[in-house]
């Protein structure tokens, strides 16, 4: 038995299926690491911050069951004191999870809020595609909904912000289908916005990357690094899997990798055409992180969570990303690389300079909190366009995908199975879609074994 990819996905596959009785479990990693798109960034001596993936919440089960069978722990992100809300050159702090919209905006927030549940509720969380209205939806895109059914600038901008976020691209790139599909299957719109009680609840003491880093540890030389699968040749018997360490004969493969990512794989003979399209169609988010580091968390001795929404160039969500006893302080946001609408818009510039982002992100920072800002102990940044292996972070959905391609991203294609947290059915692109979708795959090899 092969399992392509260590990270969540994959290794919680092999892991099942080591648990279930199959000894005979390899896994083969292109990258020097694992963890996928969880990633700790060394800041100091005994502290981390995550590159990638890193927050869990309620709701988010199979990844919490995980985290706690693997003897990990979570910690609450901070939250405590006053929020920024900044836009238009206004800067206004609150408390709680509502920013202070003006009247208009507010009641355009909910009315747009309340449309896009009630919508997404007539959305199959397993199969949404079947929806009654899906090819309508999957024929436009998100933003271009928004554009249409907002009275408001300001709540139009807040959705827009939000769901850049949490897709990793403008929506103007996302089918409103998927979008009505996330709403659905992700907890709602609060509870992927909140931090407390929602999404962006809680942190994994030690960073997120742990959770792969325990699972290799306890698979041990059942992982191997550094070895790219070139190749799956299917045949009567078996399946014969060449990388660049090894060639193994087995009879089930799983591949955890993002769609785009197993385009890479020569397959023998060729995937069905939905899947091959799949394939060639898909595209990863190209959304990075920038983490200031300092000290101490000067911010909250002024009173702040370290939280912002803003309309800044570089910050358009701030969050204290420090270590649980905030012996170090660290705000972490989001860099977008392109944009359509009202989403992340970064100038060439920023996007090929390290120095200029640095500087215009923590001149954001002081205008956010304070003249201490801007003078970090160090900056960070992570990249994931830049990956070797991995083509960008979280995965979009461009319109037409869905309803064209509709269940090829998780039907098995003979003896080769797929997992990947875009092949999940709840908190698809979430850590917890990952773990899911690694435990449904390592029963579906479990059937046929």
């Amino acid at each position: 038995m092969v399992v392509i990819g260590a990270g969540i996905s994959g290794l919680t596959a092999a892991r099942r299926l080591v648990q279930s009785g199959v000894s005979s479990v390899l896994v083969l990693e292109a990258n020097d690491r694992v963890g996928g798109r969880t990633l700790d960034l060394d800041v100091a001596d005994g502290v981390v911050t995550e590159g990638g993936g890193e927050w869990v919440g309620p709701g988010q089960d199979r990844v919490l069951g995980l985290i706690d069978e693997l003897g990990l722990s979570t910690f609450k992100t901070y939250v405590d004191g006053k929020s920024v809300y900044l836009r238009n050159g206004n800067r206004q702090t609150y408390t709680g999870t509502v920013p202070p919209l003006g009247p208009d905006a507010l009641a355009d927030f909910v009315q747009l809020q309340t449309r896009l549940e009630e919508m997404a509720s007539t959305v199959p969380a397993d199969a949404p595609w079947t929806a009654s209205d899906a090819l309508t939806w999957d024929g436009m895109t998100f933003g271009g909904w928004l554009d249409a059914n907002s009275v408001s600038a300001e709540a139009k901008w807040l959705f827009t912000l939000g769901f850049t976020i949490i897709f990793a691209e403008d929506p103007h790139e996302t089918s409103f289908l998927r979008a009505l599909h996330a709403i659905g299957s992700s907890g709602g719109i609060e509870h992927m916005f909140n931090t407390t009680g929602g999404s962006q609840e809680s942190r994994i003491v030690g960073g997120s990357q742990l959770i792969s880093l325990r699972m290799a540890e306890q698979l041990g030389e059942r992982v191997v690094l550094g070895s790219p699968v070139t190749e799956i040749g299917q045949e009567d018997g078996g399946v014969t899997v060449k990388s660049a360490r090894a060639e193994v004969r087995c009879r089930q493969v799983i591949v955890a990798m993002a769609p785009a990512d197993a385009e890479r794989i020569r397959f023998t003979p060729g995937l069905p055409v939905r899947r091959a399209a799949l394939q060639r169609k898909w595209r990863n988010g190209t959304e990075n992180k920038l983490f200031a580091v300092y000290d101490k968390p000067f911010w909250r001795d002024d009173g702040f969570s370290g939280q912002a929404l803003t309309d800044l160039p570089t910050t358009p969500y701030v969050s204290d990303n420090s270590p649980p006893d905030g012996s170090i302080g660290i705000l972490v946001t989001f860099m977008g690389t392109a944009g359509s609408g009202d989403g992340l818009k970064w100038s060439d510039k920023l996007l090929d300079n390290r120095a200029a982002r640095r500087a215009a992100f923590l001149d954001d920072l002081t205008t956010l909190f304070g003249s201490k800002a801007a003078n970090p102990v160090r900056y960070l940044e992570k990249s994931w366009v830049d990956e070797p292996w991995i083509q960008g972070c979280v995965s979009t959905r461009a319109p037409g995908t869905l309803t064209r391609y509709t269940n090829a991203a998780r039907e098995p294609v003979g003896r080769v199975h797929w997992a990947g947290t875009e092949t999940g059915i709840f908190y698809e692109g979430y850590m917890e879609a990952a773990v899911s979708a690694g435990e449904r795959a390592a029963n579906e090899v479990r059937d046929v074994l």
